[in-house]
């Protein structure tokens, strides 16, 4: 009967920290879910940003154009009829002294559903239960002992 406590303890602590772990842990399913809800939002919010980037760009490429320089400046009053306006294009300028200016920042969102419970935490849960069952069990035994007693 005391041998079997010990053991009894000791294989129920080991189940259930590996139970709680494999779910509630930091690389657990939940953990796990919150993750890939986060990559698909962040993918997604990636593609939105592509399409934006690439609109922009045409729409400069378009207002560089000589067509639409004279437009806006007729547009704005820079240019009545028979004036001729000059514009400058800087040759050398490539798409990539744009991107260069961007500042790039990188604020993480703290959007994840969940982000598991740390192990000293599972690991005690996981030790109140194990001994909760052991006591369960020698109340139990005690309780059968007892009445088997009664009964003789």
């Amino acid at each position: 009967m005391t041998r079997k406590i010990p053991l009894l303890f000791a294989f129920s602590l080991v189940f259930i920290f590996s139970l709680l772990m494999t779910v509630f842990g930091i690389g657990g399913i939940l953990h796990n879910r919150a993750l890939k809800t986060e990559i698909s939002r962040l993918s997604h919010e990636q593609t939105m940003l592509s399409i934006q980037v690439d609109s922009l760009k045409r729409q400069r490429d378009e207002a560089s154009s000589e067509d639409a320089l004279k437009d806006a400046a007729f547009k704005y009053g820079y240019q009545s009829e028979g004036e001729q306006v000059y514009y400058f294009i800087d040759e050398e300028q490539d798409s990539n002294s744009y991107e260069d200016r961007i500042p790039r920042t990188f604020e993480p969102g703290g959007s994840l559903g969940f982000s598991g419970i740390p192990t000293i935490y599972l690991a005690l849960a996981s030790l109140v239960m194990a001994a909760m069952i052991t006591l369960c069990y020698w109340w139990i035994q005690k309780k059968r002992r007892h009445t088997y007693e009664l009964e003789r």
